[in-house]
């Protein structure tokens, strides 16, 4: 990694790929085989070969046979295939579908496809850890339940769901299970037999390998067939038809087999680098686990930080890649459903973030994400202290406030005025990066203009200046009033 590259903390949107695996797939594109698996040819023969070999290490990863795994694009296609597929088929015996409503929007939207198929959908809650319990499920589980489909790890903080219990009782109900096993195919032993679980959706790119690569693992012991959701040749048993691509494939179960020989070792040295950053976020004070108290991934820490905002925090940890991880739903600042089920206000929920470690996180990379966290939370809570930002001084100072505070988008300008002259000018931002731009600008302008200065007409070309897209109006109008206010002498 170059000395300037941002420290990468965001493994669980996706991993690089593995060395090992790259190596790999080079090796077919640069000697082949080149071939259509599906040529009955010797050169076909060879790249139907390596598509079987990667299947069994696909399938040892799950504990499937190489015959119970179909390869797709990736886990959204696993996954709408596993459910509107399995739900199709065995319409005839019900149509009643249950999920979480946590789920990722792979598994809501091809649920919400169902329901406008005539299929009715229970969405269940979390409960204050953040996972669907066995009892939630229990209750929702009718004599007309066919499909349920709950993921194994959620990919917002972390939390894994007892999926061995929900296959036990999807069993003795009758209903099918599957399971989104993104986040957590690689990481945490999986075995579908033992588990009971009947469809699994898995992607490469979660686990080292290349994006554009999963798979759907079938139980055949219990599910003899689902509808396709393509037609095409009839590769796959029709299944899932197309041109397979091998060097693809072959990145996938590359991946898998290194996962297999790794797992272990692997899971506990993440697990204590995620440990040990939490204790040095924690130590800013007023920062708060998402998860904490039941079984995590190992990779992922998701953190509410109090007196900050979001975005805000994002611009502030500079050098270091990771996610918000609030998933907003609306504009009116409502918390994704998971932290709305840890109690968080939507002030916490919009400042959550999440890190996700991975096979090249270190110690030092640790220790200075831990540094510059500290560094920034208390930068960005001293913006938000009701005090003055200008020292005492000769002058007469005005300051102009807008926005919400409590929503995270606030904006204070400053000014000490020498008669009708500013000489000095103080600017505190909670908010997006455009907001802090239009603050700033506004600040440029009442230095040059003084009392001279037409709010209106510098507000008039902002939004071109700062090619600010339309939803961003709102924020532009708080810069606008507090450019206003201070102005005025007054606080707006």
């Amino acid at each position: 990694m170059p000395p300037d590259a941002p420290i990468y903390m965001d493994y669980a949107a996706s991993t690089p790929v593995d060395p090992r695996v790259s190596e790999r797939m080079s090796e077919v594109l640069r000697a082949g085989p080149h071939a259509n698996p599906s040529a009955q040819h010797a050169a076909g023969l060879e790249a139907r070969k390596l598509i079987g070999e990667a299947a069994e290490a696909v399938g040892a990863l799950v504990g499937l046979s190489a015959g119970e795994v179909v390869f797709t694009s990736g886990a959204t296609e696993s996954i709408g295939l596993a459910v509107i597929g399995a739900a199709r088929y065995r319409s005839g015996h019900g149509r009643h579908v249950i999920t979480g409503l946590n789920e990722h929007p792979a598994g809501l939207n091809s649920c919400l496809a169902l329901k406008r198929e005539g299929f009715e959908v229970t969405c269940l809650e979390s409960d204050s850890q953040g996972v669907v319990t066995v009892d939630a499920l229990k209750s929702a589980l009718r004599r007309d339940t066919v499909l349920v489909s709950l993921m194994h790890v959620n990919n917002e903080i972390g939390v894994v769901q007892d999926v061995a219990e929900f296959g036990k009782l999807c069993t003795a109900h009758g209903a099918w299970l599957h399971v989104d096993a993104a986040q957590g195919a690689g990481k945490i032993s999986l075995n579908m037999p033992r588990q009971r679980i009947d469809l699994l959706s898995l992607t490469a790119h979660k686990l080292y390998g290349p994006k554009g690569v999963g798979a759907l693992c079938i139980n055949r012991q219990r599910v003899p067939r689902i509808e396709p959701l393509l037609h095409g040749g009839g590769q796959q048993r029709s299944l899932r038809p197309g041109t397979l691509p091998t060097h693809q494939i072959v990145g996938l179960g590359a991946a898998c087999t290194i996962a297999m020989e790794e797992m272990d070792e692997e899971s506990r040295r993440v697990a204590a680098l995620r440990e040990r950053l939490w204790r040095g976020l924690r130590a800013a004070g007023g920062v708060y686990h998402n998860g904490a108290g039941t079984e995590l991934a190992p990779g992922i820490l998701s953190v509410s930080v109090d007196g900050v905002e979001g975005t805000s925090l994002v611009e502030a940890l500079e050098g270091v890649t990771f996610s918000l991880g609030s998933a907003c739903a609306s504009v009116q600042d409502e918390p994704s459903a998971v932290l709305r089920c840890l109690g968080r206000t939507p002030l916490l929920a919009g400042s959550t973030i999440r890190f996700s470690l991975g096979r090249g996180t270190t110690e030092e990379e640790i220790d200075q994400v831990i540094e510059t966290f500290g560094s920034a939370v208390a930068f960005l809570r001293a913006l938000s202290d009701d005090g003055l930002a200008l020292k005492p001084g000769l002058g007469y100072v005005s300051r102009g406030e807008a926005g919400r505070r409590r929503a995270g988008d606030w904006v204070r300008l400053e000014a000490r005025w020498d008669q009708d002259k500013v000489v000095e000018t103080a600017v505190r931002v909670l908010g997006p990066p455009i907001l802090a731009a239009a603050a700033h600008s506004g600040a440029r302008a009442l230095m040059s203009s003084g009392r001279q200065l037409v709010v209106d007409e510098w507000a008039g070309g902002l939004s071109e200046a700062l090619n600010a897209p339309p939803e961003a109006r709102f924020l532009l109008l708080c810069a606008r009033d507090a450019l206003q206010g201070c102005l005025q002498g007054e606080d707006n």
